[in-house]
């Protein structure tokens, strides 16, 4: 009747399908969850991530007005940002940062007075020798001082009352992607931009490729 998959969830019922689309990196797609042959054509060292980076979530009690919803500081030597993440691997000790200070168009994310506060940096993809327990609080800190010194948030540490965030590692775990990469695979190259995998799987029939990583 064209049933395709059998899908066995993880409380153990199983549900017929005839088509599944992943949503997770198409590279960990056909490593981890197709295997066999098929994995063999998309051995995960053939492909270069995109950069991945950094998230903070700041709750603070005391809102900074002269922010709008998005807002960048840049770095002083993007040169030798992008020499540190690209092809060292490396964090980069002056980083542009995206702020975005939802609360200016939709007042109801933050109480009142106060302000909720995304940051995210660029930072390398996953290497083995990152280890982002410890890598994060003095990361962190080096965030919170360029914001200080060039974004005008010189008390930001006193106004944080409630804080999250994630790291490449958590990236690459909550999101199933490609060593923690955010924007899929790198584009650059002669083929990379125009021969990723594509949506629909020429190697599973109903296999269809929604992740980061698919052309």
């Amino acid at each position: 009747d064209g049933v395709v998959y059998a899908i066995q969830c993880a409380d153990g019922e199983v549900i017929e399908v005839d088509a599944v689309v992943s949503n997770m990196d198409a590279i960990r797609t056909y490593n981890e969850l197709i295997g066999g042959e098929v994995a063999k054509k998309y051995p995960p060292d053939n492909f270069e991530p995109a950069c991945s980076g950094v998230v903070l979530y700041l709750g603070l009690n005391q809102a900074y007005d002269h922010l709008a919803h998005h807002c960048f500081v840049f770095s002083n030597d993007p040169k030798e940002e992008f020499d540190a993440i690209y092809r060292r691997g490396e964090v980069a000790l002056d980083p542009t940062c995206y702020l975005a200070a939802p609360a200016r168009t939709e007042p109801g994310v933050a109480p009142a007075g106060g302000d909720a506060l995304y940051v995210l940096v660029h930072t390398p993809y996953l290497r083995p020798y990152h280890d982002w327990n410890e890598m994060w609080p003095g990361y962190r800190q080096v965030i919170l001082d360029k914001l200080k010194r060039t974004a005008g948030l010189t008390d930001i540490e006193d106004r944080i009352m409630t804080e999250d965030y994630l790291t490449p590692q958590d990236i690459h775990e909550r999101y199933k992607v490609l060593n923690g990469a955010i924007y899929g695979l790198a584009s650059h190259g002669k083929f990379t931009g125009a021969f990723k995998p594509g949506n629909r799987s020429r190697h599973v029939k109903g296999l269809y490729l929604s992740g980061g990583s698919s052309h």
